[in-house]
């Protein structure tokens, strides 16, 4: 279970739910993280937005390769060399077998689809540990892949547009990969954040890869993205948020009233982040945050949005003003949303559908749970 999820259960036993809606969020929480352990088909797409100023085009999704058209063998695996910045990576799911009850992982692999089209395996890339995806991580500007290697026993980071890549000198070993890892890959590809386990007590890994340097965090925190030279950390239900430098470890957490998920990377301004305060969340309410004092800058409801379903997370900033939201529709499938921050007008981005895939887009943390 992952410390997001924790965190929520621990919150409903504290407080009463607002509605049947807030308890629904709670229980679709529960039931996506059973469905991707016992029933491989059913996966659904956990999507995040591309990062940086992006526009509506650039959150598409390349089209899909069908597994029954193009089996593993039949596509190339990842050249040397330069292939393009990545559109996206995408996991093959188990397969199950209905008789047996049990996951067949042997074909599963990750799947790397760079942004002309192109569709490579990714056979170095571990893909699970435990019936659990290993996840892998993209830069925002799709030219940096980040993936765990487990015959080298360390994370390698392969620049995409010229070709070389860096396997760190700080070595993992594949015990310690547990199910529901999570990753988190900086803009220039020099840093990365390592959760060996989600949600527990292990400590996590800010890895300098370049220079070939490690030191652990909290195992309390959880990261939420890695920008402008700034981890960002945040520890659940009495909700700290902490900006950390990657060199260093000036400045400190800021506590918020209130107990807030679902958190947004920075602002451009570095000053702002948006998150839903879980008392609030049945009524669609983004409170927009002061990440450096702690204070509620303003507090947006979004209307417009459709009757069935519940708010699914936060994505990345398009501009200074428009922050990405995304929106669970049920059987409507996953909805982005650009939001004012000023305002609250939405505009709408992209659908996604469920897909018998996990997906990771450029741009924010990767780990087993959706959103």
């Amino acid at each position: 279970m992952t410390r997001l999820r924790r965190a929520l259960e621990g919150i409903a036993q504290e407080t009463p739910l607002v509605d049947n809606l807030a308890e629904g969020a709670l229980r679709g929480y529960r039931r996506r993280r059973r469905t991707r352990r016992i029933v491989a088909s059913a996966f659904t797409a956990a999507v995040v937005v591309a990062g940086g100023v992006l526009t509506a085009g650039a959150l598409r999704p390349a089209a899909p390769v069908e597994v029954g058209s193009a089996g593993v063998q039949e596509l190339p695996d990842l050249p040397e060399g330069a292939v393009g910045p990545a559109g996206r990576a995408y996991l093959v799911p188990c397969d199950y077998d209905r008789e047996s009850k049990e996951l067949d992982c042997s074909s599963s692999e990750w799947r790397l689809v760079t942004r002309s089209g192109k569709t490579y395996r990714l056979p170095r890339a571990t893909a699970h540990a435990d019936g659990d995806r290993v996840p892998v991580a993209i830069s925002r500007d799709g030219r940096f892949l980040a993936f765990y290697d487990a015959t080298a026993g360390a994370h390698v980071v392969r620049d995409l547009v010229s070709g070389p890549e860096v396997v760190s000198r700080v070595r993992v070993e594949p015990s310690k990969v547990g199910p529901g890892s999570m990753l988190v890959l900086s803009d220039d590809g020099r840093h990365l954040f390592f959760d060996p386990r989600e949600g527990s007590a292990a400590p996590g890994l800010l890895v300098d890869v370049a220079g070939g340097k490690s030191e652990p965090v909290s195992g309390v925190y959880e990261a939420v993205s890695i920008k402008d030279g700034m981890l960002q950390l945040v520890r659940y239900i009495k909700t700290d948020h902490w900006l950390r430098p990657v060199s260093g470890k000036s400045g400190r957490p800021v506590l918020f009233d209130g107990a807030y998920i679902m958190f947004s990377e920075p602002a451009p301004d570095g000053a702002r982040v948006v998150a839903v305060e879980h008392a609030t969340m049945a009524k669609r309410v983004l409170s927009v945050l002061d990440a450096k004092k702690g204070k509620v800058l303003r507090r947006l409801t979004l209307d417009g949005l459709p009757k069935q379903g519940g708010l699914a997370g936060t994505g990345l900033w398009l501009s200074d003003s428009e922050v990405t939201v995304f929106f669970d529709a049920g059987k409507g499938g996953v909805r982005a949303y650009a939001v004012d921050v000023r305002s609250g007008r939405l505009r709408l981005l992209e659908k996604y559908t469920g897909a018998a895939e996990l997906v990771a887009l450029p741009g924010q943390a990767a780990g087993d749970g959706s959103f």
